[in-house]
C-alpha cells in the first residue's frame, strides 16, 4: 500500500474544508486529524498536521491531482482578488479551500444527480448507497470500502429499491439518465466530455432528459474539470445579488438571470470562475442563517 508525505505551504490546503464544501460526497473524518475518502476505485486516508501523511491504493500523482496541488493557490488567490477584490473577506474566511479535481468523472457525474432539491446529509447517504453496487476496493475501520458503479450498472438499478433508500423522485431520474448515457457510449462518453469546450459540453448535457442548467454546470465543474463553469444555486444567487447585482436582490432567479450571473463571473474571472464561485457558495452556505437573522 503506497504511503507518502506531502508538504503544502501553510494555509494552502485544508482537507476538511475542501471535502465538506459540496464538491465531493464520499469523505468523512474517521478520527481527529484523519480523513478518509474515495474517488471511484481509489481511496485516500489523510493524516493532517504540519505535513500530510497519505495512505492510498493510488499514488502521489493521483493525490496531488485530486487536490489540484499542481495549481499554485497563492497565485490563483492573487488573480481572483485582482479581478474581484470583493471576494477578499470570503477567501480570508475560507483559507485552504481549493477546487478539487476528481479522477473518476463517472462517480462525480452520478453523484451530482443526487443533489437537486436535496441537502448534504441525504446526498452523502445516497452516494454511499450507490457505491455499494460496485466492488469492494479496501477496508476502513472494519467496514468495506466500495468503488463506484458505472453507467451500465446504474442503468439497471430498480426504481422501487432506490425509493426505499429515500432517493425520492431521483429514484426514477438517475437510472433514466444512465440509460440515455448508455445509448451515447456509457462511461466512455462521460469521460470524453472532459476534452470538449465548456459551452459544447454544457449544451450536450442539456439534451439529456433530467439534467437542467444548474446540474449541467455542476457536472461540468466538478466531474469534467471545466473550471469556468458556474453552478448558480440559491447560495450563489444570494452572493451574486449581494455583490454584483444588487438591483436583483429581491427578485427571483430566472433562466435569463442564471445565464447573466454565470456570464458575469466568467467574464471577470475566466478559467478561475469555478474556483471563485466555490468561495462564494460555501461562505454563503455557512452564513446564510446568520445573515437572515441579522436582516430580520
Amino acid at each position: 500500500m503506497p504511503e507518502f508525505t506531502v508538504e503544502v505551504p501553510d494555509g494552502r490546503l485544508d482537507i476538511g474544508l475542501c471535502v465538506r464544501s459540496g464538491q465531493v460526497f464520499r469523505w468523512r473524518q474517521t478520527e481527529p486529524g484523519v480523513w478518509f475518502g474515495s474517488d471511484g476505485p481509489t481511496w485516500y486516508r489523510v493524516h493532517t498536521g504540519s505535513e500530510l501523511r497519505v495512505e492510498t491504493n493510488a499514488d502521489r500523482e493521483a493525490f496531488e491531482s485530486y487536490f489540484r496541488l499542481d495549481w499554485d493557490a497563492e497565485e490563483i488567490e492573487a488573480q481572483i482578488l485582482k479581478r474581484g477584490p470583493e471576494l477578499e473577506p470570503y477567501m480570508r474566511e475560507l483559507r485552504g479551500l481549493r477546487l478539487l479535481r476528481p479522477a473518476c468523472a463517472v462517480e462525480a457525474f452520478y453523484g451530482f444527480l443526487c443533489t437537486p432539491n436535496n441537502n448534504l446529509t441525504r446526498i452523502v447517504k445516497m452516494n454511499d448507497h450507490l457505491s455499494r453496487h460496485a466492488p469492494i476496493v479496501g477496508r476502513e475501520g472494519g467496514e468495506a470500502v466500495h468503488g463506484f458503479p458505472g453507467t451500465e450498472e446504474i442503468a439497471r438499478l430498480d426504481e422501487a429499491m432506490l425509493r426505499e433508500q429515500a432517493f425520492g423522485y431521483r429514484a426514477a431520474t438517475i437510472p433514466h439518465v444512465a440509460r440515455q448515457v448508455l445509448g451515447r457510449g456509457g462511461d466512455s462518453h462521460i469521460e470524453s466530455l472532459r476534452g470538449a469546450a465548456y459551452a459544447e459540453v454544457h449544451a450536450e448535457l442539456l439534451t439529456i432528459t433530467g439534467i437542467g442548467p444548474k446540474l449541467a454546470d455542476c457536472i461540468c465543474l466538478f466531474a469534467l474539470d471545466h473550471t469556468e463553469a458556474v453552478p448558480v444555486d440559491t447560495h450563489i444567487w444570494q452572493a451574486a445579488t449581494r455583490l454584483f447585482f444588487p438591483e436583483w436582490r429581491d427578485e427571483s432567479l430566472t433562466g435569463a438571470r442564471y445565464r447573466a450571473v454565470g456570464d458575469a463571473l466568467r467574464s471577470r474571472f475566466g478559467k478561475l470562475a469555478g474556483w471563485a464561485q466555490q468561495y462564494l457558495f460555501y461562505e454563503n452556505l455557512l452564513k446564510w442563517r446568520e445573515r437572515k437573522a441579522q436582516s430580520g
